[in-house]
């Protein structure tokens, strides 16, 4: 399975076992674990690194989480 695993998810089923604290990345039976200030400054670069996908909607979640977390 892969996904993105955030540990302040509303809902506690959404959060594998091995999250205690910060943003999980998994990619089939791998998984690794930044806490949310770090992870969200890896997206970020991640982000403006592929312009060709940028959005005003995802450019007001990036400005929120920036706000919130750094």
């Amino acid at each position: 399975m892969s996904g993105i695993y955030i540990s302040t998810d509303n809902d506690p089923e959404n959060i594998p076992d091995y999250l205690t604290e910060g943003i999980a990345f998994e990619f089939m039976d791998s998984h690794v674990t930044l806490p949310l200030r770090e992870a969200i400054l890896y997206m970020l670069e991640w982000y403006n690194h592929h312009g060709d996908i940028r959005d005003k909607k995802l450019d007001k979640i990036f400005e929120d989480l920036k706000e919130k977390f750094l």
